[in-house]
């Protein structure tokens, strides 16, 4: 089986995608730390994104690789390493609707 949420959201598909492409400011929407962004600036394919999230207590640490950004059609795909050996890819897809913009995630 697989899963993709999407939802629509009531702001611009730019602003949006800025927060997407901004892995510096990711602390501010999602619930981790950013500790480092290799290199710094907007995200790009090879790019490193090292967060850290907390439970009981305890840090854990969590790596994002960029492997593709397409700025034309506003598509990200991120490889996600977790602790305990858990891996994960996401592709996430910013469009514009008439109701301000679809974020699709999976």
């Amino acid at each position: 089986m697989y899963v993709c949420p999407a939802d629509t959201i009531a702001a611009s598909a730019n602003v949006i995608w800025s927060l997407l492409t901004d892995p510096a400011s990711y602390d501010t929407w999602a619930d981790a730390r950013v500790e480092a962004v290799d290199p710094p600036g907007r995200a790009k394919a090879g790019q490193v994104v090292r967060m850290s999230s907390g439970f009981l207590g305890l840090r854990f640490g969590v790596r994002f690789d960029v492997e593709r950004v397409d700025e034309a059609t506003r598509d990200l795909e991120l490889r996600g390493s977790f602790p305990f050996g858990l891996t994960m890819h996401e592709h996430m897809t910013v469009r514009p609707v008439d109701e301000g913009t679809r974020v699709q995630y999976g």
